[in-house]
C-alpha cells in the first residue's frame, strides 16, 4: 500500500466514522471524548477511515446486546492516543497473542460473520504510520482497542505542496 501523509484531524476521522455507523446501526450509542487529541496529526485520511471504521464496526459487531461504545481520544507525548470500548462478548487470555494475525478468529467469535483479516490489516496500517495497536480484553467483559499514533512522523520526507510520502 502506499499513502499520503498529510495534516489531518483525527477527530473529524473518528466523528465521520461514528456517523457511518450510526446510519445503519441504530441499536448502539456512542460516547465519544475526543476534546483531548492534538488538533492535528500527519497520516494518511483514508487508511485512517479504515482503521477507525473496522475498530468501531468490530465494537458494535461483537457487542450485539451491550449498546454503549466509548471512544475516547488523548494526548501522550509526542503521540496521539484512541481507545475503542466495547461491553461485548471479550476474547479468551488464550486467543489475545493471536488477534492480530491473518485469518485468526478467536473462539468468542463463533456464530459472528468475519474473516478474521480486519484486525491484521488495521495492525499493518498502524504500524505503517510508525505507530502502535494495542489490545486488553476479558471474555464477557469487553475489549479496548488502543491506536497510539505519532503527531508527526519523523520517518517521512516532505514531497511539497503539503503533501509527504513514506521515505
Amino acid at each position: 500500500m502506499t499513502y499520503e501523509f498529510r495534516p489531518c484531524s483525527l477527530r473529524e476521522i473518528v466523528e465521520r466514522c461514528v456517523a457511518r455507523q450510526q446510519s445503519i446501526t441504530a441499536t448502539h450509542r456512542f460516547h465519544l471524548e475526543l476534546n483531548n487529541l492534538p488538533p492535528v496529526v500527519v497520516a494518511d485520511t483514508v487508511a485512517m477511515e479504515q482503521v477507525f471504521t473496522n475498530l468501531i464496526s468490530n465494537a458494535v459487531k461483537y457487542a450485539p446486546v451491550s449498546p454503549d461504545i466509548y471512544i475516547t481520544g488523548y494526548s501522550e507525548v509526542g503521540s496521539a492516543c484512541l481507545t475503542v470500548t466495547d461491553t461485548g462478548v471479550g476474547i479468551d487470555a488464550d486467543d489475545l497473542p493471536k488477534m492480530f494475525q491473518r485469518y485468526f478468529r478467536a473462539r468468542s467469535s463463533t456464530g459472528i460473520a468475519g474473516t478474521g483479516i480486519g484486525l491484521n490489516l488495521v495492525k499493518q496500517i498502524v504500524e505503517a504510520h510508525r505507530g502502535n495497536i494495542s489490545l486488553e480484553s476479558r471474555k464477557a467483559k469487553g475489549s479496548t482497542f488502543t491506536v497510539t499514533l505519532p503527531i508527526t512522523n519523523p520517518m517521512l520526507t516532505v514531497a511539497g505542496c503539503g503533501e509527504a510520502k513514506a521515505g
